[in-house]
């Protein structure tokens, strides 16, 4: 099996979360060929914690895990927080295949939806 986990900050206002919620829940319709399973997860904050999704999801049988971040800057979580995680999950479960993506703010494509939605 394999699954995405939409990795995001976390906030202590329920809303902020709930957001991430319904994004994971629209990018999973997008993508549900190629991702058996398509979660989100929270650093800090907010349930549930990125490290526990991870265990979640290998208990469930789940051997590719590709971590998307959404964040728009590359700050500690980008630079060693997740990066540590990866590498503990990664010695925890040495028979599954982990992918961290690019975060958010460095795909390219961000600046043409920037520049849609100040057009519009």
């Amino acid at each position: 099996m394999k699954a995405l986990i939409i990795a995001a900050h976390g906030s202590r206002k329920k809303e902020s979360n709930l957001e991430i919620a319904s994004l994971t829940q629209n990018v999973s319709k997008k993508i549900k060929e190629t991702f058996d399973r398509v979660d989100h997860a929270f650093l800090q904050f907010a349930d549930p914690l990125l490290e526990n999704k991870i265990d979640e999801l290998v208990k469930k049988g789940v051997i590719e895990i590709v971590i998307f971040p959404f964040f728009i800057g590359s700050g500690s979580h980008i630079l060693v927080d997740i990066p540590e995680m990866i590498k503990r999950s990664q010695l925890a479960y040495d028979h599954v295949e982990f992918k961290v993506t690019r975060h958010l703010g460095k795909i390219q494509a961000i600046e043409d939806v920037i520049a849609m939605e100040v057009m519009a």
